[in-house]
């Protein structure tokens, strides 16, 4: 039997195997090397600020879906790779693959930024428990909140901000703080950031933009120009970065930090190690993947399909089609009180009830349901 190896247990990594059960690929050994023991659904875990949701009902054990999909579960850290000899080191030992998936995903991105350990990440749904636990512990007499960075994490942190206290009957000034000119720098639509500002603002978020973060203290936020913004809590969500694991993958190249794959989603080089998701720098055809997961579940399937034919002793030839590419968004925003953007391509951009409810049900009903049923 062939022995395949993933590393990483998020989006991309549980999709490969799921793809592998769904295909009948029987004849091949899986073993799925995460740092975690649970899967996450973080692209809802915003809502865990607001306490609209509860981070148990977004987390799935993945060593119980490994008794559903059969495979092996590793519970462990990879350090390194080496593609020339077909090695995987954890903290503990070493294992041998015949095939590789890396799916390691992406980590947050501080850019250097002095005193960036001062501010609460916005990443992994620990980081959304902590913001609610913070944000209740706050003073009640007009607090003063700043959340670095106007992308689609932080609009919707800013946004469960002002529910939460919404619903605790509290006021606090919340400051959104961006480099760039403009909100959503990595969507290129001007009525959707037009109607995520307009929306927050009506809910008292103030933005500062044009000027990125210098320092973090403890009660403040120093901005590039020398102003200070008080900040009795600041929130980090200025932007993520290919996982660690990138820059310790021996035969790999790199491009800007991400892994650079061929059309098939192959390591470039390679013929039988892939990378996907967060860590992988796709471009085919010109247009470059978002990093965003229902891109990584894409492809996921596509490296599913390579590997079915790979352990049949086929070449992989299956090429990915990239559905969410960077300079034709697609996406749900949610602005709270219950309703998100539906942003499609440079131009479009609705706001509602409706465009909130489909946001739910892609976000949490969709992903959820590709997993067996508790």
């Amino acid at each position: 039997m062939k022995q395949l190896i993933i590393i990483g247990g998020g989006y991309a990594g549980t999709e490969v195997i799921r793809q592998l059960v769904l295909r009948g690929v029987n004849n091949i050994q899986v073993e799925l090397i995460s740092a975690s023991p649970f899967f996450e659904n973080t692209i809802a875990g915003t809502e865990v600020i607001s306490e609209k949701l509860r981070s148990e009902n977004l987390r799935y054990d993945l060593k119980l879906l490994s008794s559903y999909w059969g495979f092996n579960l590793t519970v462990a850290r990879v350090k390194e790779v080496d593609l020339d000899e077909k090695t995987v080191k954890l903290e503990n030992g070493q294992r041998s693959y015949d095939i590789l998936v890396v799916a390691s995903g992406s980590a947050p991105n501080f850019y250097n930024i002095k005193g960036a350990g001062l501010a609460a990440t916005s990443y992994r749904l620990s980081d959304f428990e902590l913001i609610n636990s913070r944000l209740k512990q706050l003073a009640s007499d007009h607090p003063s909140i700043v959340i670095a960075g106007a992308g689609y994490v932080g609009l919707e942190v800013a946004a469960e901000i002002t529910d939460l206290l919404a619903s605790l009957d509290r006021r606090a000034r919340v400051t959104v703080v961006e480099k760039m000119q403009h909100v959503l720098p990595g969507f290129g639509n001007e009525p959707a950031r037009r109607m995520a500002v307009e929306a927050l603002a009506s809910k008292g978020v103030v933005f500062s933009m044009g000027k990125g973060v210098m320092q973090i203290s403890e009660n403040s936020v120093m901005l590039e120009d020398g102003s200070r913004l008080e900040s009795d809590l600041t929130i980090w969500s200025g932007g993520v970065k290919a996982s660690d694991l990138a820059s310790n993958i021996r035969g790999a190249s790199l491009r800007n930090g991400y892994v650079e794959v061929d059309q098939r989603l192959l390591i470039k080089g390679r013929n039988n190690a892939f990378a996907i998701g967060d860590l992988a720098y796709v471009s085919i055809n010109g247009n470059v993947a978002q990093k965003m997961a229902a891109e990584a579940l894409g492809q996921a399937a596509t490296v599913a399909r390579n590997i079915a034919s790979m352990v049949n002793g086929e070449a992989p030839k299956t090429v990915h089609k990239i559905d969410y590419p960077v300079d034709f968004p697609k996406v749900l925003l949610s602005v709270g009180g219950g309703k998100a953007i539906l942003i499609f391509g440079p131009q479009y951009a609705s706001i509602g009830n409706v465009e909130y409810f489909l946001k739910r049900r892609i976000d949490i009903d969709e992903m959820v349901s590709r997993f067996p049923s508790l």
